[in-house]
């Protein structure tokens, strides 16, 4: 494949030399030697996928041989994604090397390696890219995640630079290029933690200590309804019915008030008979009707505010305590059953009655 080529101005004369194409060149000795000893085979109509990968191929070439590497590296990353080839990633190793990308160079220079290793016979590339590992490798860089035992929580997440790093790795000085790395830190019901590491070109070595992950907030609870633990309804009921029954009082009393003054009024027109009756005249007769309209509103008034005042007062008697907040839902305080009614006869007033 085309893509197997690597190009002479960028690698020393040994490395370019074995870096051509793996097909002899149309018109070499090899090429006709070739022809004559088999029948010529068609070559396999190429993908889509292999078609963009020769084209961003060449175009990486081409940016390369133009000194612009910076530019040439994408298209090579992006020509083996579509389709690998080995001539592929170890021009990309260069690539990378030639950016100041140490680590990711050495570690294409390795993958590439087997690849020209396995082949038969093996491709002299195998050794060219197994030299060049050996020698970027005392120039890595290194950065160290170093979690402690107290860091260790169930379910921890480290990753660097968004790729999970496995524990076993944990504490291990690992190559990466120059620059700033970012550490990122997980756990269940913790905090996550985040740090942006600088590391140094030319073998430097950097430390990231994970530190204990903070417990993270308490979700919000849902909301309930508390239960009462204030005054009991009872209480309530008591409070309320007393403030009913002195409003019942007050207006007995005053309808009461109103009532003797109209009888007062009509006595001044009326004569009272041997037989105990009045006689009075038509006006006499109107303030005496008015004054037993009044007595009525005056005496239910009486009644039913005396009921419900000693309604409230049995009420708030008989009322339980409140219960500790503990017990609310458990132990439900018991109401106390109450009865009141009016008695009418020789002698109004009212009884009360129950069970508590």
């Amino acid at each position: 494949m085309r893509r197997s080529l690597l190009i002479i101005p960028l690698l020393c004369l040994p490395f370019a030399s074995s870096a051509l194409a793996d097909q002899p060149s149309k018109g070499s000795p090899a090429a006709s030697a070739s022809a004559s000893a088999a029948p010529a085979v068609a070559e396999p109509a190429k993908t889509d996928a292999a078609v963009a990968a020769q084209e961003l191929f060449d175009q990486g070439i081409k940016l390369m041989e133009a000194g612009k590497f910076a530019e040439a590296c994408p298209k090579l990353e992006a020509s083996n994604k579509a389709a690998p080839a080995p001539g592929t990633t170890i021009n990309l190793a260069d690539c990378y090397e030639r950016t100041g990308r140490l680590a990711s160079a050495w570690a294409k220079f390795l993958e590439a390696e087997p690849y020209f290793r396995n082949r038969t016979p093996p491709d002299p590339r195998a050794d060219i890219a197994k030299t060049r590992a050996e020698a970027l490798y005392p120039k890595l860089s290194r950065l160290t995640i170093d979690v402690p035992a107290a860091s260790r929580v169930p379910g921890i997440v480290v990753k660097r630079d968004g790729d999970a790093v496995d524990d076993s790795q944990w504490g291990t000085g690992l190559p990466v290029d120059p620059g700033k790395h970012v550490v990122e830190v997980s756990a269940p019901g913790k905090e996550s933690w985040k740090w942006e590491a600088e590391v140094g070109a030319g073998g430097a070595t950097v430390s990231v200590p994970v530190p204990v992950l903070k417990d993270a907030p308490s979700a919000v609870p849902t909301a309930t309804t508390a239960p009462d633990t204030g005054m009991p309804l009872q209480k309530k009921i008591a409070i309320g019915a007393g403030a009913a029954g002195v409003a019942g009082l007050v207006l007995g009393g005053v309808f009461g008030g109103l009532t003797m003054g109209k009888v007062g009024d009509s006595n001044k027109s009326c004569v009272k008979q041997s037989d105990g009756t009045f006689r009075c005249d038509a006006a006499g007769a109107q303030l005496r009707d008015d004054a037993k309209g009044l007595s009525m509103i005056s005496t239910v008034g009486l009644i039913a505010g005396g009921v419900l005042a000693a309604g409230g007062v049995v009420l708030w008697l008989t009322a339980p305590g409140s219960p500790p907040a503990s017990d609310a839902n458990t132990h439900p305080p018991k109401v106390a059953r109450v009865w009141i009614a009016p008695v009418v006869g020789p002698t109004t007033g009212f009884a009360a009655g129950g069970h508590f």
